[in-house]
């Protein structure tokens, strides 16, 4: 909803009405709305659509493609602008996509097939309200008030970035005071990151020799939620686990995977955690590797809200 949001607000910068029959309009909001459009690989499972979500359909080379292809099909139907006018406005709003989901931790693959990893700035989790909300309300206004609209728009832009300039900053200090509190000196010791349900406030991740530090920020204080600690990398089962699946999921899925080797009632097991989303009681993505007694794999699990969804997805060759 928001990318649509965004794609309806930048097309009133082309000078076209806000009307479904225009084709910049229509090119532009519905070019933001298209690259979304991989949810159709949710039909192959919840881990299949987790892996794929932001990946081909989100990189420059097929945000370019949609905007040709669909441009081109929107030109046929509407020739009331050029064919290059509307592909270029089409472009606009699949480039606003790619763009504002780097914004937030997710990432998305704007650099496939050169870069597989998913490229972000941890700026915001999913969507921010103050974004939306300027972008909402210079839409209605471009609709109340058309003589405007350009005016409104950029007045949107103009604010959103002083907004996340804002943002940056206060993640700055925030690492500075982290600095300080815990008496680090490297800052890649620390990484701030924004916090799940708490679209204001940041959490945090603390890299120590012998242990990772997860915490959250409430006003001036910081809370450390867990500690985990640090394994031994050359461990026979954790270099088999990551020889596993479940290892190429996490290593591809987040910038941030931890791995902890746990022995559970005789059960020695490997557990990948996704640091970036704290959910109440747990991490919001983890996975399970159980082990044989000779050290090789005997079962690998992915899990989503893990306490509520002790099934889990059973990894299958």
């Amino acid at each position: 909803m928001t990318h649509g949001l965004i794609g309806a607000a930048l097309s009133t910068l082309s000078g076209h009405p806000i009307q479904i029959n225009d084709p910049v309009f229509l090119g532009c909001t519905m070019g933001a709305m298209l690259p979304d459009l991989d949810i159709i690989t949710y039909f192959k499972g919840r881990l299949n659509y987790l892996m794929k979500h932001r990946g081909v359909s989100h990189s420059l080379l097929a945000l370019g493609a949609m905007a040709l292809g669909l441009g081109s099909l929107i030109y046929a139907f509407l020739p009331m602008a050029s064919w290059g006018t509307i592909v270029f406005w089409t472009l606009i709003g699949t480039l606003s996509h790619g763009l504002s989901d780097v914004l937030n931790s997710y990432g998305a693959e704007l650099l496939w097939p050169f870069y597989r990893k998913k490229l972000t700035v941890d700026m915001i989790i999913v969507t921010d309200p103050v974004v939306f909300g300027l972008f909402l309300f210079s839409l209605v206004g471009s609709i109340i008030y058309p003589t405007v609209a350009k005016e409104s728009t950029v007045a949107a832009l103009i604010l959103s970035s002083g907004y996340l300039f804002y943002r940056q900053t206060g993640r700055q200090k925030t690492r500075k005071k982290l600095m300080q509190r815990y008496q680090i000196i490297d800052k890649k010791q620390i990484k701030v990151l924004p916090a799940m349900y708490r679209p204001f406030n940041w959490s945090f991740l603390l890299f120590e020799e012998t242990e990772v530090r997860f915490g959250k920020v409430l006003g001036e204080k910081f809370q450390i939620i867990k500690r985990l600690p640090r394994c031994d990398q050359n461990d026979p089962s954790i270099v088999n686990a990551m020889e596993g699946g479940l290892a190429e999921i996490f290593n591809q899925f987040t910038p941030y995977c931890h791995v902890l080797l746990l022995e559970e009632e005789n059960q020695l097991k490997v557990e990948f955690l996704d640091l970036r989303y704290w959910d109440k009681e747990d991490f919001l993505y983890t996975g399970e590797v159980l082990m044989l007694p000779d050290g090789q794999i005997a079962e690998e699990t992915f899990y989503s809200f893990k306490r509520r969804n002790s099934q889990g997805i059973v990894l299958e060759y």
